[in-house]
């Protein structure tokens, strides 16, 4: 469970969090929606307690990740998987160097010890569920933007972390690989039974997979909503959400209920 109390950050004097309050109970789809700026990847940063916050509590399983150093932060994340915006692979490896890059420093697997023997197997079957069977050798540069997301995706699901965090992952991608990606998301959630966040503003997205929407604003969350009730709320930035969309509310649970 992740729960952030009363959480404040600033930087040179600008106050980006402002007394934030958050709780995202185990086993669901949780998307944090909110304009440039708004906080959304300081909240993943303080998740993976990589900022610690001015004042507050950011707690995963009721540790503290603002109190956690050096092998007990890095203990604590390797329950916990962060596909960056940009994929953030090591483009001097390939691609099957990279997803298996977790598994051979570490040699293990949903929390079991694995043989060095089975790496190459898991690193295989992570690329077939993410639809790259066949680019093992391949590396970084060759590939096009929806195939990063979906190595940086194999990378972390490959070791099976308990949280999934996501940031803007359809960012900058064709509607057809957005939803791609989407699909991604919602199957690697069912199989792994454990937490996913995604950071987005992506509305079309977030409606098809989420099951809770938080909207955050000046600093704090505006709104937690299931996605039909999230869009029902007469707020100015919804409005525009509902814009985008033409109102078709058919979009709602399409992929995370389909």
């Amino acid at each position: 469970m992740i729960i952030m109390k009363n959480v404040y950050k600033s930087f040179n004097g600008n106050q980006v969090l402002k007394g934030l309050n958050l709780e995202i109970p185990n086993g669901e789809i949780f998307v944090l929606l909110g304009k440039s700026g708004s906080g959304k990847s300081v909240i993943l940063k303080h998740l993976m307690g990589l900022m610690k916050p001015d004042k507050g509590e950011v707690l995963i399983d009721k540790d503290d990740m603002s109190k956690l150093y050096g092998p007990k932060l890095y203990e604590k994340l390797m329950d916990v998987g962060m596909i960056f915006q940009m994929g953030a692979l090591f483009d001097s490896m390939t691609v099957a160097q990279n997803v298996g890059f977790y598994l051979k420093e570490h040699r293990m697997r949903g929390g079991k010890k694995i043989q060095h023997s089975d790496i190459n197997k898991f690193v295989s079957e992570s690329l077939e569920k993410v639809g790259l069977k066949g680019t093992e050798a391949l590396y970084p540069g060759s590939l096009s933007g929806g195939m990063r997301k979906r190595a940086s995706i194999a990378r972390c699901v490959v070791y099976k972390p308990k949280y999934l965090f996501y940031d803007e992952p359809t960012t900058g991608l064709d509607p057809i690989t957005s939803q791609t990606i989407a699909k991604l998301i919602v199957e690697q959630q069912n199989e792994l039974k454990g937490t996913t966040l995604v950071v987005s503003h992506d509305i079309v997205t977030t409606l098809a997979i989420a099951d809770r929407i938080a909207l955050i604003e000046d600093g704090r969350i505006e709104i937690i909503a299931s996605p039909r009730e999230f869009m029902k709320h007469k707020h100015p930035t919804i409005s525009v959400f509902n814009e985008m969309i033409g109102g078709d509310l058919s979009l709602i649970g399409k992929l995370r209920n389909g």
